[in-house]
């Protein structure tokens, strides 16, 4: 067995690695753009109650329509507050996860290359351990030749 064929199990095992470090990183980016997606829509529907509020006549508001308007956008703002802070949260485990996904790619191609070297030179030696077969019999035929 070669060095080169010792390697396979472990250019496997790497690739499953990586394999899984890729499903995690997808994972993660795809929680990452729901909470964003959530973020986008609190921020939308901040909006739209703001755009309903100055559609009305602001001077006929009560009191206490006021103070529940204002105590409903601070709920609001802290809402949104929570989802970015969520939001960064996931964005940093998705920047992580990418990291070691990188790792474990990077590990598995360093294998692969030096699994090519240990090929590349165990087919060196092939050849040389071939020619010097090849130049000894051609040697012998040629010292039997001129007995």
């Amino acid at each position: 067995m070669t060095r080169a064929t010792k390697l396979i199990p472990v250019i496997e095992m790497a690739g499953r690695e990586t394999d899984k470090a890729m499903q995690i990183l997808v994972q993660a980016n795809n929680v990452l753009e729901r909470e964003r997606n959530q973020l986008n829509d609190l921020l939308r529907y901040r909006e739209d109650y703001l755009q309903q509020f100055r559609q009305g006549d602001a001077l006929q508001m009560s009191a206490r329509k006021a103070i529940d308007l204002r105590s409903f956008l601070a709920q609001l703002d802290h809402a949104i507050r929570l989802q970015q802070s969520h939001v960064e949260h996931c964005f940093k485990q998705t920047q992580q996860q990418q990291q070691l996904w990188l790792k474990a790619r990077n590990k598995q191609r360093s294998i692969e290359s030096l699994k090519q070297r240990y090929q590349a030179e165990a087919d060196q030696r092939q050849q040389k351990q071939e020619q010097r077969l090849a130049d000894e019999h051609t040697a012998m035929l040629w010292a039997r030749k001129h007995k």
